[in-house]
């Protein structure tokens, strides 16, 4: 290679540095002169914002003071952090500075100086001071009592690099953020002025929804669901009609006021919801009590936050179960979760619509920020699984939370402080890859319908899909408040189906307060339960498409009459009106068994067969007592009643025999041919007919 040849490539490996070191410099996310307070810093005795300064002091209450709010962005890459800042009275003593990097005053960064001279840089750890670099005289380089200092923190690569007025006093290596509090420091009887507050960092692409949510515009759900207070968490009935909410600071809560206890609307029949409603005890107590999850009926409630025995506060380590009964609500029980704990204050939680995956916002000792995205598996037991990572697609090196499982249950929604975004947090959605949880697609922001510049999270959509509801701090009547957002088509999650009717005695007609257990045909694997309303027997159940159900509901002293429901062919939304029989068991009373079915003109059992015999198989066995006999029917055809009374008797005996193999013993089985002597239908019609094709079972003795 010839000399010019070398300069050419010197020279072009120097443009292709310089050119991608530039591109990587921190540009300018935030910067506030303190012209007013639209950036939200505190606003209390020790803190101002008072003719273009922010004004932050501290008495002899206290060691020092902070003044800080939520400034994210990625601790990894190079940022600079700048104030102007001079001291108005008190000690000269005490120092003021730039606190960063911090989740509170226990675990923080702090660089600061006092207008006697010197300079310090150090932190706390879980309450523990350590000193990056202990106290320095540079009488030179600061300014005095009453005179503007520049202190300047600026990261580059694996170096922080710190300055006064320009002049370079230290460098350390990196530390590792607590959280994203960033802000004013101030001494023990202390009162300072920052001119400004500047941070630069890296300018990230925001990862929109190439579908944006972008026809309609969220609306404040006004001041009959909102108030002077924080509204947060709306958790909205699968059926669209009943908004449950977290409500803090209102008078009517329990005391303390300051926790959140849940609040409720009902949707009225002109479409406008009813003004909240304080719910009674036990859902409510001293604690922060906050809905969950509710169950498509509406009788069944999980929330945050366990009970003692009593309905009184335990702890907010974990989550309870309530059940709605005729008087009220079951005073909550605590849903088991194996080795539970959460190292943050703060935590959320999700169900799948069926129950079974439950997605949590923690933090653990595995996280990558503050808080991560979690996933626990039901147990047979009826608990949940060690909380598993949902991997670093979903979680970063900030905080996720407030996640929202679609009915479609692929779908999750969910808040980031570290994606790029518009505000304190973003509303996000990703889509599930597999059924391991843990992989997902690339997260994408909502957008500026739903996201704005300050706080937006706990975004949730009701089974119909038409409106989408979430919280956010823009425009809002107090610290937070309940919006929602109309839906296009192409916004909607996956369309699901709505089941309700009510559970009644097939005999009485009388409703019956039962579990209604939805299962998939094929895997014959419950999908879920819910539970009818002890008043007056409704229930509801959420069913996605692509799935063949069976739809059944149990309760001692009955037998459960299977309600089958193919759902394998994708249509939209839809409502479905189903009533649940439950045959008594009744001496002496015939039960049909609905599903028992066979091969035409044969004896010979449909395997569809199988989970309604094995209901009753299992029912004996509970009952190892009971006796009973097995009725054979058929329709009826003139000139052919020798050959169906004989088919009926055949098919009576398959019953039996499959009863046999299953271990029951055969003393406690009779059987029964009628052929087509006692019809229950019209034989004229083919429904009538079909009908008429059955097999009964009556109890001989219990």
């Amino acid at each position: 290679m010839n000399n010019n040849s070398k300069i050419h490539h010197l020279l072009f490996f120097f443009i292709f540095f310089l050119s991608n070191y530039t591109y990587s410099q921190p540009v300018e996310i935030f910067k506030d002169n303190f012209n007013d307070n639209s950036n939200f810093w505190p606003n209390d005795k020790y803190t101002k914002i008072v003719n273009g300064n922010l004004i932050a002091s501290c008495d002899t209450s206290y060691i020092f003071r902070m003044s800080f709010k939520e400034i994210n962005f990625n601790e990894k890459k190079d940022f600079d952090i700048e104030t102007k800042i001079r001291q108005l009275s008190g000690d000269e003593t005490q120092g003021y500075g730039i606190v960063w990097g911090s989740s509170s005053w226990k675990n923080s960064l702090i660089f600061d100086l006092s207008s006697e001279g010197w300079y310090r840089i150090y932190g706390y750890r879980n309450s523990k001071l350590f000193y990056i670099k202990k106290a320095v005289w540079r009488k030179d380089i600061i300014k005095p009592k009453y005179s503007n200092n520049i202190l300047t923190i600026k990261k580059r690569g694996n170096n922080l690099n710190f300055y006064i007025n320009g002049t370079k006093v230290f460098m350390s290596g990196t530390y590792n953020f607590s959280g994203y509090y960033t802000g004013i420091i101030t001494g023990q009887n202390t009162k300072v002025a920052a001119d400004y507050f500047l941070l630069r960092a890296e300018k990230r692409k925001i990862n929109l929804l190439s579908n944006q949510i972008s026809k309609y515009s969220k609306e404040n759900m006004g001041l009959n669901i909102n108030s002077p207070y924080s509204e947060i968490a709306p958790v909205i009935a699968p059926d669209g009609k009943t908004l449950y909410v977290a409500r803090a600071n209102h008078p009517l809560n329990i005391k303390p006021v300051n926790k959140y206890d849940i609040w409720y609307s009902i949707l009225q029949s002109n479409g406008k919801w009813s003004k909240l409603k304080h719910a009674p005890k036990p859902l409510n107590n001293s604690g922060d009590n906050v809905v969950i999850s509710v169950t498509p009926d509406n009788n069944t409630l999980f929330l945050e936050t366990l009970y003692n025995a009593d309905g009184s506060y335990k702890n907010d380590q974990g989550i309870s179960v309530s059940y709605r009964t005729s008087d009220g609500w079951t005073i909550p029980k605590e849903v088991k979760i194996k080795n539970y704990y959460n190292k943050d204050i703060y935590e959320s939680f999700a169900f799948s619509p069926n129950r079974e995956v439950l997605v949590m916002s923690v933090e653990r000792n595995d996280s990558y920020g503050d808080k991560d995205m979690y996933v626990s598996f039901l147990q047979v037991d009826g608990s949940y699984g060690e909380p598993k990572n949902m991997g670093a697609v979903l979680n970063s090196y900030l905080g996720e939370g407030t996640p929202y499982i679609a009915p479609d249950n692929k779908t999750l929604y969910f808040y980031s402080n570290t994606e790029p975004g518009y505000g304190d947090a973003d509303i996000f959605v990703s889509k599930r890859l597999d059924n391991s949880w843990t992989k997902w697609s690339k997260p994408r922001n909502l957008g500026k319908k739903i996201n704005s510049d300050q706080w937006d999270v706990y975004y949730t959509v009701a089974a119909k899909g038409d409106y989408a509801y979430l919280v956010s701090s823009k425009t809002s009547f107090g610290n937070e408040d309940i919006f929602r957002i109309k839906l296009r088509d192409i916004e909607k999650p996956d369309p699901v189906v709505i089941v309700f009717g009510k559970v009644l005695d097939e005999k009485t007609k009388k409703p019956i307060s039962a579990e209604v257990i939805y299962e998939n045909s094929e895997r014959g694997k419950a999908e879920g339960i819910a539970r009818s309303n002890p008043k007056d027997g409704s229930y509801k159940v959420v069913l996605t498409y692509g799935v063949k159900y069976n739809i059944r509901a149990v309760k001692n002293g009955y037998f459960a009459v299977n309600e089958t429901m193919n759902l394998k062919k994708v249509s939209n939304y839809k409502e479905v009106k189903k009533n649940l029989m439950m045959a008594p068991l009744i001496k002496e009373e015939a039960i049909v068994l609905k599903n028992v079915l066979f091969y035409t003109t044969k004896a010979v059992l449909l395997p569809s067969s199988y989970e309604e015999l094995n209901r009753l198989v299992k029912l004996m066995k509970k009952n190892p007592n009971m006796k009973i006999e097995i009725i054979g029917h058929t329709e009826s055809r003139t000139g052919y009643e020798k050959q169906l009374l004989k088919l009926s008797e055949q098919r009576a005996v398959a019953v039996k025999k499959y009863m046999l193999m299953k271990g029951i013993n055969t003393l406690r089985i009779q059987t029964k041919a009628l052929g087509g002597t006692k019809p229950i239908a019209d034989n004229a019609t083919e429904a009538g007919r079909r009908l008429n094709r059955r097999v009964e079972f009556r109890i001989i003795s219990q």
